[in-house]
This record gives structure tokens, sequence and C-alpha cells, in this order.
């Protein structure tokens, strides 16, 4: 017996027809591509295959052959599912060709023909032709006595025609939502298993996945099914955060969407190195360690492109990295010895490198090599191949976590049917690029004659009545609303009225009633308190322990760019002044900064440098880089402060003012120089000075009493001051924990 289905099946189809402890002799559960293999192979007419994305290297070699321009993997995607569908419904090149009516259409027959002449082997289309074809001929022999064909949705003329030459020799039960034109079905099983229907409408997607996962917890605990009993049938490109979610509940999913290369950290990091050098952006520069610090600037500054990337990183000291970096990801030499070089050098050593990646990644740069492409073209074809290759997860067994097609043929006992919404579970029925709607044949037509059909045939119903017999209790839930605004209920399978979510039982310890969990930690020593540090620990007591007891360093700490050891010398000393010459020394030390200090002589050595105020026994210290006191009319004074940053970071007062809006310290100090009549200060300046750039005073007519940021800043001092000597700690979840070096510490956050 053979049972012929999607791939997602088998494991299920075997479950199910073991369960109790029987043994099935004689069976054998395949995919039609397999059952196609099988056929040939009595035959002996197999040949050599094109597998994985081959294809698609071929389709961009019969692009280039025809039209003498390389083309960009978006292009030979476009002609290659062309040419799988006219292969689908036996349309051949020349076919295609007597139809053609516009340039497009000529350009599209032209690079299928060659491609049929260069491919070399056969492709998966090419085995199903033959076995039609053997059975044209009636050489056809079948190993099986019963052939059961389930899981499709629809079939092909070609496959039609394969399985009524097989029902010659065997029996054949062919099971489809609807039958094929002009075939009657032999009965209707509709009715034979009843479902139970659930349906509801939840506020947004979190509180419908949080939800969902309640509910599988409460079915695994209390409700007797077994894992494999349950699924739950989500959206393509939710998964992974459905999976995420499920670690806080405890619910084993079983993540059965297809893995490709680049979902792999490995991979992700990789095809961002490709794509760096042609659209840097923060999130691909993190890919290279020594350019952290650069991506966490450009994120802040909004930066992108390889100009801004460039300036900013000569303004953070990091201008010769990068740029030896941009040199490293030119495509130099043999391409294939290059990607080698690159994915051993950069990503891992042999022995740390997985063999199954790096053999992988290897594999798909032979195939991008295959096209003679120049440096960018190699790697954005490199890249987008590594997109395209996929396989199967290998995970421990539980509740199956799958899309509407990976569900196609499988029944549970229970199913979750997430994000009911319009467009979520659409039939994707969509006019050609090549062949418009008008010249295509109604579909009773293209399977007397072969030809392409119709696309535009309203499947989505059909896609909804077979989503609702997924399961004996199926669920169905969708948002009301998500980040874009109001949702749209999908009728077709939510009904007319759904209910809003019945309660659930907590099945998350943050869920539970009453006060949220605190670590035990009791009172902790923090240390001297200085103003910056009560702002940290304002935003976050945990982050500030859990940094500390971890000895969480900056990543520029270990490798400061050389404004940052400019600073350090200029500031080494408390209290310190700029003599003549230190100045010198200074210059001499830091010969690229040299200039900077000559210019800026007169003021820098009027400074007093590293200032302490305000410091000791159960106060906050503020920590200034320097400081002066100037004269002001008869009796008052004028103190500035002074805050020096990274080049280029600040040019106007706009960006002063911004700088300044996340600190306290000088709001702090300006509070108490001009509160304290000691001080005799009528009016303080506060300078933010770009090293190597000029000082910008943040606000021109200085800091005067009543100040309010001051004012503001004193008082969230005085209140964060007594928690902190006390050694209180707990998290404060916010925006902040998405760059939490203790979050999975800290276990609150909410990213």
């Amino acid at each position: 017996m053979w049972w012929v289905g999607l791939p997602a099946q088998r494991a299920h189809v075997l479950r199910r027809v073991t369960a109790g402890g029987y043994t099935a002799l004689g069976l054998e559960v395949m995919s039609g591509q397999q059952a196609y293999y099988r056929l040939l192979t009595a035959a002996n007419r197999l040949q050599p295959m094109l597998v994985g994305s081959a294809r698609l290297v071929r389709v961009a070699e019969a692009l280039k052959e025809v039209t003498g321009a390389f083309p960009t993997p978006g292009e030979a995607h476009l002609f290659a599912r062309a040419i799988a569908e006219a292969k689908r419904f036996g349309v051949g090149a020349d076919g295609y060709a007597a139809r053609a009516t516009d340039p497009e259409q000529k350009r599209f027959a032209a690079v299928y023909r060659a491609y049929e002449a260069r491919k070399g082997a056969w492709d998966y289309d090419d085995v199903r032709t033959e076995a039609v074809e053997l059975a044209r001929r009636g050489e056809l022999r079948c190993e099986a006595d019963l052939v059961i064909v389930d899981g499709l949705r629809e079939i092909g003329p070609l496959e039609l025609r394969l399985y009524r030459a097989l029902a010659e020799q065997a029996e054949v039960h062919l099971s489809l939502t609807a039958a094929p034109p002009g075939e009657t079905p032999t009965s209707r099983l509709t009715q034979a298993h009843p479902v139970t229907l659930e349906r509801y409408l939840a506020p947004n997607p979190v509180s419908e996945a949080r939800w969902v996962m309640r509910s599988l917890k409460r079915d695994l605990v209390t409700g007797g099914f077994h894992p494999l009993d349950l699924a739950v049938i989500a959206p393509e490109g939710r998964a992974r955060a459905l999976a995420a979610l499920a670690e806080e509940y405890g619910v084993p999913l079983m993540d059965e969407s297809p893995l490709a290369l680049v979902d792999r950290p490995l991979g992700q990091r990789l095809v961002d190195l490709l794509e760096l050098l042609e659209h840097p952006t923060p999130s691909r520069l993190l890919a290279v360690a020594e350019l952290r610090p650069l991506a966490a600037a450009a994120l802040e500054d909004g930066v992108a492109g390889v100009e801004a990337v460039t300036r900013l990183a000569d303004a953070l000291g990091l201008g010769r990295a990068w740029r030896r970096w941009l040199a490293r990801l030119e495509v130099s030499g043999e391409p294939v010895a290059w990607a080698r070089a690159l994915v051993v050098e950069v990503l891992g050593g042999e022995g740390a490198l997985p063999h199954d990646f790096a053999e992988g990644a290897l594999a798909k740069a032979q195939e991008a090599a295959r096209l003679g492409a120049d440096g960018p073209g190699f790697r954005a074809w490199w890249a987008a191949l590594l997109r395209d290759t996929r396989s199967a997860r290998r995970e421990p067994a539980g509740v199956a976590l799958t899309t509407a097609q990976q569900a196609s043929g499988r029944r549970f006992r229970k199913a979750y049917l997430l994000g009911a919404v319009d467009g979520a579970y659409a039939a994707h029925e969509e006019e050609d690029y090549f062949l418009p709607e008008e010249q295509r044949l109604p579909l009773a037509e293209a399977f007397a004659r072969l030809g392409l059909p119709h696309r535009f045939q309203g499947r989505a119903q059909q896609v909804a009545a077979e989503l609702l017999t997924r399961a004996d209790h199926l669920v169905v839930t969708a948002p009301q609303a998500g980040q874009g605004g109001p949702l749209v209920a999908d009728e077709a399978l939510l009904g007319a009225a759904p209910a809003p979510l019945p309660p659930v039982p907590a099945g998350s310890r943050l869920e539970l009633e009453g006060p949220a969990y605190r670590a035990p930690l009791g009172r902790v020593a923090f240390g001297r308190p200085t103003v910056e540090r009560l702002r940290r620990y304002r935003r976050c007591p945990f982050r500030v322990w859990g940094e500390s007891a971890l000895g969480v360093r900056a990543e520029w700490e270990d490798d400061p760019p050389a404004w940052r050891r400019l600073l350090t010398d200029l500031t080494a000393e408390r209290n310190g002044r700029l003599t003549p010459a230190r100045l010198e020394a200074l210059a001499a030390a830091h010969p690229e900064a040299a200039g900077w200090l000559e210019a800026h002589a007169p003021r820098l050595t009027c400074l007093t440098y590293n200032v302490e105020m305000f410091g000791g026994p159960g106060r906050a210290a503020a920590l200034l880089h320097a400081a002066e006191r100037v004269p002001l009319g008869a009796d008052g004074q004028r103190a500035v402060l002074y805050r020096f940053v990274a080049p280029g970071s600040v040019v106007s007062v706009g960006d002063a003012r911004a700088y300044l809006s996340d600190r306290w310290t000088e709001y702090y100090a300006a509070y108490g120089l001009l509160h304290q009549a000691r001080h005799a200060v009528e009016r303080v300046d506060v300078v933010v000075w770009p090293v190597l750039g000029e000082p910008v005073s943040a606000y021109g007519q200085g800091v005067a009493r009543g100040f309010r940021l001051a004012s503001q800043r004193r008082d969230w001092v005085n209140e964060e001051l007594p928690r902190y000597l006390a050694g209180e700690v707990e998290a404060r979840p916010g925006f902040h924990c998405r760059d939490c070096e203790v979050l999975d510490l800290c276990r609150e956050g909410t990213p």
C-alpha cells in the first residue's frame, strides 16, 4: 500500500495507523515526488536530478544567455516560478512561444527554451512528465496493490492522468476537497467526522497568543491530551514569536516551519556580512564585533548608507576599522575560495564552525559562482541562495506549531487556528506577470487539452472549508487590532458573531494574581552614589545591580576609540589643570589631535578637569569632565560646566540639548551652584564640546535660578538616593530592556 501525500503528513499518518500498538506491514507513506521516483526506478528511467536551488541557478544562466545581462535573484525567481507552472500544466517552451503576443512573453519563451537546452539534468517537473509519458505508453509498473492519495487541495491534469493509468493496475483512492473538472466523486465524507467549533475575538495578537498558550497548558495538564494530539495553526511569520512565548508557559511546541540556512544565527550573520557593503545598517554592522560601537551609534543617530556610516566611523575613531572591513568584503580572486575564507576566518575556525553549516553555505557559494558574476553580483546571489535553501527541522515531539499548508491532510483531536483575519489564510491567487488572465484557459479546458488555467478561481472558500475540518475540536481566534490599526475578521472562518475570549486559568507565573514575583535579593551594597548612577538606578535598579555583579563593561572599554583615549588622558588628574608641559605631552601622545589642542589651548588651559561636586557621606556626587569660573559683574560669578563628547556628534544647540536631555549631572550641578550662597554663582553655562570640534553652549543666556530642568533633576536625585543607599533592588521593565545585558537574569523584562 502506498499512501501518497504531503511531506508533513508522513509522521502523522504513521502514528495514526499504528495507534494502539498495531503494526502496518507493507505500508509506505511518501510524497507525490517520491511516488514518481518509484515508478521511474521500476522502469529504469531515472536520470541525474537538479535538487534544491540548482534549478534557480540554471534559470539565471538561461536569462544571462538570452538577455546578455546578469539577472538579479528576484528576476530569476520570477522566471523560475513561471517555468514551473508551465511544466506543471504540460505547456512546453515551443507551445508557449506559439501563443506569445508581446515582447515579455517572447522573452520568457526564449528563456524557457534556453533553460531546457542547458539544464543538463531533470528538474522535479521532468520526473512527473516522464512518469505521465510512461503511463501514456502503457509502460508503468506499480508495486502497490492499493494507492491512497490524500492531503491535496487540488490536483493538476498531469497528475490526474497518471493516477488514472495507475488505477488500471491497482486500486486508487483520491481524496480532494473538490472533484477535478469532468470527474464525479465516488463518495462524499463531509459528515463522517463532526467538528466541535469555537470562535473568539481577542483584543490584540499578544492577548490572543497568551490565551492560546494558557488553553494549551490547561489541555495538557487537566484535559487528558497528548502533545501530539494538539496543534497550533498560525499564519506564516508568527511561528518564532509563538515559540518564544511557549517557553514562558512551559508548553512543548514543535515548530514545523522549514528552516533556511539564514534562519540559523551563523547564517544570518553571514548574510548580514554579504549585504553590509551595499547597504550598511545598524543591524548588519552588528555582524562584526569590532564595529558594534559603530552599530550602536548608527542606531542612535538613525544613520544608514555607506557615506553616512563612513562619516560616523571617522567621527568615532573607527574609520580605519570600517574601511578595512569594506576592503575585506570585496570579492577578490576566485569567488569560492574567497567565500571559504570568509566562512572560516570570520564566522569561526574549522573546529568551532558546525560542519553541516559550513558545507551547506559553501555549496550555495559554488552555485552562485556558476553564474560568473562580479563581486556585488556574487554576494547578492550567495545571500539569495542562503535564504532559499530550506530543510525540515529536527525538534523534540510536542504540540505541532504549523501553517495552513502543512496542516493539510492531517486531523488532530484539538487545534487552535490563530490570526483568522482577512488575507491571513488566503489562497494567494494573483495574476501572472507573463500571461494575463484573459489569455488563460477555463479550468475544464486546461484539463482537457493541457494549458495554463485561470488563476482566479475563488479558492479562498475551499481553503477556509478545509481549515475548519483540521480537528475534532477546533478553536478559531482573531485579533481585533494590531500595531497597524483595526483588523477585519475572516467571516468564513470566524462566522458572523464570534464571542470574546473566555477566561482561562493562569498558565504563567507572570499571570498569577496578586503582586508580581520578585526575587528575594534582600539588600545589596550599590557603592558610592553618583548622579549618573542614580539616573540609571531610577530606570532599573536590577540592571544597575546585575551589571555590577556580573562585571558588565561597555564594549568600547575593552578597545576604546582614539577620542576616548585622549579624553582619558585629558581628565586623568582629579581637579587637574592643563599646563604647557602636559599640553605638549598630550599632543605627542595623540598626534591626530595635536592641531585641535593647539587651536584651543587658551581655553583648555583655563579649565579644571575631573571635577567632583557635592559629594560626601550620604550625598550624590556630580562628576564633571571640566569646569571654570568667570567673573560676572561686581560681585557674582559665572560657572561653566563642560562635557566632552564623540567627534561630530554635536554640531548645533539642538544637538547639545538633545544630548543633555538624558543626563542629570550638569543640571544637578547647576542647581547646587545657583542655590548655595557660598558659591556666589549667578549664572551657569553648560557647554557640550565634541573632541576635535568646536564647543557648543546649550543655553546662550545660561541657566539661572528657577530653571525647570535643574530643579527636576535635583528632585529626582533626592527621590532615588534613599532607596539607593538602602540597597533596594527591583526590576522596572520597559523599552530599555531591549538592550539590557542582564535581561536573561532578570526574566521580567518586556523587550
